[in-house]
């Protein structure tokens, strides 16, 4: 058995703040437009990975960002991983990287595993944007992290590894 540090919470929650109320419906709007909009996201359905992939960088690039693709081939097809980089200010060597990836298993639109990974991905981009941090952080959008690429060298965080 493992046993946590601290203590559980209990007691009525707070009410949110209005910033955190405004990133609660970004979020939800993210997973809305890749899992309720752009639904099942694989290279089966490759006109869906690839509007998730579209709507990821320009999401990222309205918010200012410079997106880097990592393109790679897999099965005769492209598949690609999406970075952005916020570099660090006393650190910049040091580096956090944020991910989640995009596509989601096959038959599935993919809402929990992992839309909402991918939401986090976008707004800790957009939340870190205009701070200075110690160390540079990279924000990471993954595909082909599902079967039957999980734990092969054509799964997107190995290859960006």
């Amino acid at each position: 058995m493992i046993k946590m540090p601290g203590q559980s919470f209990s007691g009525p929650l707070l009410p949110l703040t209005a910033e955190e109320m405004e990133v609660r419906t970004r979020l939800e709007r993210h997973v809305q437009i890749l899992a309720g909009e752009i639904k099942e996201r694989n290279l089966w359905q490759a006109h869906a990975l690839e509007a998730a992939a579209g709507y990821i960088e320009r999401t990222l690039r309205e918010l200012g960002f410079a997106v880097a693709t990592q393109e790679f081939q897999v099965q005769g097809r492209i598949a690609e991983n999406l970075e952005v980089a916020l570099r660090g200010a006393s650190l910049p060597e040091e580096i956090v990287l944020v991910g989640g990836h995009y596509d989601s298993v096959y038959g599935s639109p993919g809402a929990n595993d992992n839309a909402t990974g991918t939401a986090a991905v976008l707004e800790v981009a957009r939340l870190l944007k205009e701070r200075t941090l110690p160390r540079t952080v990279r924000a990471v959008a993954f595909v082909n992290e599902e079967p039957p690429f999980f734990q092969t060298k054509d799964m997107g965080s190995r290859l960006y590894a």
